[in-house]
């Protein structure tokens, strides 16, 4: 039986691309004015939609049954990754991405020091030139043993998303060069890292999983715990459920 303690939740939500629908007017509920200022900015809908039912996401998921949403304050990073100041009840590692109306929410227990997560809508034009440039070179073998086409800019997505949700999870964005590290076993579900700059090395352990939230999209979970930790279970989940 799995331990409910090691356990990620990945939580995802659709989103409407044009007038807001139920699950955006209740996550805007949730928000504070600052939120719902800065959602104000976006011209499109679609990325208005997309932040408010992020935020959103985040505030019921962290608050749980023991915190409303609206009593969560959050603070950023550095490099812009929020994190939760108060109440205690609501410090969860967490993490956020969106892409094309889908919407993902990543929850950790106190046992995990990081999450990051991303998503990607598969079949979407690449550049291969990106891979040449920003890939290290494992990485860039892997591509060219695929045949060019669909197969191709699907694993391009595969290692973008799971290079993605390593720098959100670091906080640094592309602050971290991506040829600093490289991903191998990466056709399989699990795939795992090779920290190639020293200076990300750390006493944390790493785990990746690469996931289809839904279909047609390609996503990303990493999860970092002290040494010797046991192995991280994803439990995927509909947010369109949970908001009734």
């Amino acid at each position: 039986m799995s331990d409910p303690q090691n356990t990620v939740t990945l939580w995802h939500a659709t989103t409407s691309s044009e007038k807001p629908g139920r699950i955006e007017a209740c996550c805007e509920s949730w928000l504070d004015q600052d939120e719902i200022v800065r959602a104000d900015r976006f011209r499109k809908s679609t990325s208005r939609n997309q932040h408010v039912v992020g935020r959103g996401m985040a505030r019921r998921l962290l608050g749980d049954e023991a915190v409303t949403p609206n009593e969560i304050q959050f603070a950023h990073a550095v490099h812009g990754k929020p994190y939760v100041v108060r109440p205690d009840a609501a410090k969860q590692p967490f993490n956020v991405a969106h892409t094309d109306g889908l919407v993902m929410c990543c929850v950790g227990q106190d046992r995990h020091e990081l999450v990051g997560v991303d998503v990607e809508r598969l079949g979407r034009r690449t550049d291969p030139e990106l891979a040449q440039r920003y890939f290290s070179q494992p990485e860039i073998d892997f591509l060219q043993s695929k045949p060019e086409g669909e197969v191709r800019r699907d694993s391009f997505l595969r290692i973008w998303t799971l290079k993605e949700s390593f720098i959100k999870a670091i906080g640094t964005g592309l602050q971290t060069p991506l040829a600093d590290f490289a991903f191998v076993d990466i056709d399989s579900d699990q795939p795992r890292i090779e920290l190639l700059n020293p200076k990300l090395q750390s006493d944390m352990s790493w785990q990746f999983f690469s996931i289809e939230p839904r279909q047609g999209f390609i996503g990303a979970v990493a999860v970092a715990c002290r040494q010797n930790a046991d192995e991280v279970r994803v439990d995927l989940r509909s947010f369109d459920d949970l908001v009734v």
